[in-house]
């Protein structure tokens, strides 16, 4: 019995080092069988859309705010852009969890304003308002953004708006603070 013993261990130990073969070799047809890092990956600049800070929105920006507020943002894959009559403008929706963030982006903040004077305000609060039995969509506005949150989870509406009501990244103008000087 003590013999068989030994002799499985023996035999599970030569097969699970290969039965003899040598590292390199195991090693070499493993990294032939597999496809490149390079061609698996894509390169880190085409995975990554450019999003330059210029002081107003963008959809990558919106994309970014959210993420960074770890609302795990994605784009709605099931609509190609999202309309809603009385708005000019198309939009993008992106899904949270299971709320839905209908984001349109205008030129400036005029556009955005005389877009958003067309909705019928009430079927919408603003994110500060408690929900209501009605269900209206959450409001958020910010420099040329307007997006529709429909979230019934009040910690989730402050959190989007939170995130979107902070400002879209600023452009760097190249201006310092002023220096400081510690005593000693």
């Amino acid at each position: 019995m003590r013999s068989l013993i030994c002799l499985a261990v023996v035999s599970s130990s030569l097969i699970a080092c290969g039965g003899g073969q040598s590292q390199r070799t195991r090693d070499s047809r493993t990294a032939a069988a597999l496809p490149s890092a390079s061609a698996a990956t894509p390169s880190p600049s085409s995975s990554k859309e450019v999003c330059p800070a210029t002081g107003q929105w963008s959809e990558c920006e919106v994309f970014k705010a959210l993420d960074r507020a770890g609302l795990a943002p994605r784009r709605d894959s099931t609509t190609a852009a999202v309309v809603l009559a009385p708005l000019n403008e198309s939009g993008t929706r992106f899904l949270l969890g299971g709320a839905q963030l209908d984001v349109f982006v205008y030129p400036n903040a005029a556009a955005r304003e005389r877009d958003e004077a067309r909705l019928d305000r009430t079927k919408f609060i603003e994110a500060s308002d408690e929900p209501t039995l009605r269900g209206e969509a959450t409001l958020i506005r910010n420099v040329n953004l307007l997006a529709i949150l429909r979230s019934r989870n009040d910690h989730q509406r402050e959190r989007v708006s939170d995130a979107l009501s902070a400002g879209p990244p600023q452009a760097s103008g190249g201006t310092s603070l002023p220096s400081t000087h510690v005593r000693r």
